[in-house]
């Protein structure tokens, strides 16, 4: 059996994003989503198109499509970084990220995992 080695529980979330690497500005923003969040962390699943590696520091602007106020800028590290079928996930460890904003992620996070519990037990429910 595996040792789970988190400190902290995970939201799952899937929430669409715009992303945009600080360190490139000719770079276009690419389309992804944050799949999960916790306090120290969050995944990533990204188009394939992109090359991560382990260790990477990534300075990323994130921005809601359907919001062009919700910019924030987070300083992470790549953890690691796999192929998901025809795209590529990222763990990626925080590193400096606003408290105002690691707040909103991680309660949405929080929102989106208790809409997915209430669903799954009125399903064991029928």
């Amino acid at each position: 059996m595996e040792v789970d080695k988190r400190k902290y529980l995970r939201f799952e979330c899937l929430i669409p994003i715009d992303l945009i690497e600080i360190d490139d500005p000719n770079v276009q923003p690419k389309e992804a989503v944050i799949d999960n969040v916790s306090r120290e962390g969050i995944r990533l699943v990204f188009d394939i198109g992109h090359a991560f590696h382990e260790g990477e520091n990534l300075n990323v602007q994130i921005s809601k499509p359907d919001d062009e106020q919700s910019l924030c800028q987070i300083t992470g590290e790549v953890i690691w970084a796999r192929p998901l079928g025809d795209k590529v996930e990222v763990g990626l460890k925080i590193k400096d990220m606003e408290q105002s904003t690691k707040a909103e992620l991680l309660d949405l996070g929080f929102q989106a995992w208790r809409r997915h519990r209430k669903d799954g037990d009125a399903e064991k429910k029928k």
